[in-house]
């Protein structure tokens, strides 16, 4: 879309929804983004739909700021689970956020609800087919292939293999395993009490049952550092997350039939684990060779951007 006098004021909003935090960015008919902002988490699992209405009504807010006359022409918000089973509350969460006055603006323009594996995938693609492996606080991998489709390892904190809560858990019982042993502190738990201002692993569990789907993650980067520094357990934890996400890539891969090369867009915070992601890479070779073009986007919420910027050429 090519900027001109009746568009000056004009502006798309997209929404990435996550279970730790919710990014929310503005940006004008070109794409150019103008304003972000973070809020706390809008995982409809975790948080519920008030909730996470609310947190996402928040950072829109807060994009909006101080742009009087603006005119939002498009809005995607892409949420965590909204297509599974909360497909049918839809219409809950789009009146949750009706509620909410200071946002009332977005509503002259086109709103649509979708799925926060669809805004993965557009930030680092703009191709019909392919897959997006989502590992931040949860796991998500999803392909499309010329009309089919194929969704696997999404099925919250709790079971998703891969994710930041999955490597937390795999971390708190290697540490709860060595105290068990009676060997000294390992590294691993050392760098965890260390930068978390715990006196032990009494001042770990009460920490990680406050709040488990919160603060399990937390654990993750620390397993990283601990793996930088040479523990083996730290290691082997990363890269068994790793292979796990392999699995579901190759799983996907092989449900679509792909027969031609396509992207492979890898979004969450785990890539940022060298271990992790030379392990997806290293096995989704092994099975699917020549297949597929890794793509590490830089920012996730772009690919609402550019859901909102297609929508608005499709009303236009």
């Amino acid at each position: 879309m090519k900027s001109s006098k009746t568009n000056i004021n004009s502006y798309v909003i997209g929404v990435d929804g996550g279970g730790t935090k919710t990014a929310v960015a503005l940006a004008d008919l070109n794409g150019k983004i103008l304003a972000r902002s973070v809020s706390a988490g809008s995982n409809l699992r975790d948080s519920g739909i008030k909730v996470a209405a609310r947190n996402v009504a928040r950072g829109i807010s807060e994009v909006s700021k101080g742009r009087k006359g603006a005119r939002v022409v498009s809005t995607f918000i892409g949420l965590p689970a909204v297509e599974e089973e909360y497909k049918d509350k839809k219409g809950k969460v789009m009146s949750e956020l009706k509620k909410d006055k200071k946002i009332a603006r977005i509503f002259s323009g086109k709103v649509i609800i979708g799925s926060d594996q669809l805004v993965a995938f557009r930030s680092g693609s703009l191709a019909k087919n392919g897959i997006v492996a989502i590992s931040g606080t949860g796991c998500a991998v999803h392909g499309w292939n010329n009309g089919k489709e194929f969704l696997t390892n999404n099925w919250g904190w709790l079971v998703s293999k891969g994710s930041g809560n999955w490597i937390g858990l795999k971390t708190a019982q290697a540490i709860v395993d060595h105290f068990e042993e009676g060997t000294e502190r390992s590294l691993l738990s050392g760098i965890v009490f260390k930068k978390m201002g715990l006196g032990g692993i009494n001042d770990l569990l009460t920490f990680i049952y406050k709040d488990p789907a919160g603060n399990l993650p937390k654990l993750s980067e620390y397993c990283n550092e601990a793996a930088d520094k040479g523990d083996l357990i730290a290691r082997a934890i990363l890269e068994k997350a790793g292979r796990e996400i392999a699995i579901s890539v190759c799983a996907v891969a092989s449900k679509l039939d792909l027969l031609e090369k396509v992207p492979l867009v890898l979004v969450g915070g785990a890539y940022r684990s060298r271990w992790i992601l030379n392990a997806v890479k290293k096995d989704v070779e092994l099975c699917h060779s020549g297949k597929f073009e890794f793509i590490l986007p830089k920012d996730p919420v772009e690919g609402a951007i550019r859901l909102a910027l297609e929508n608005a050429e499709n009303n236009s």
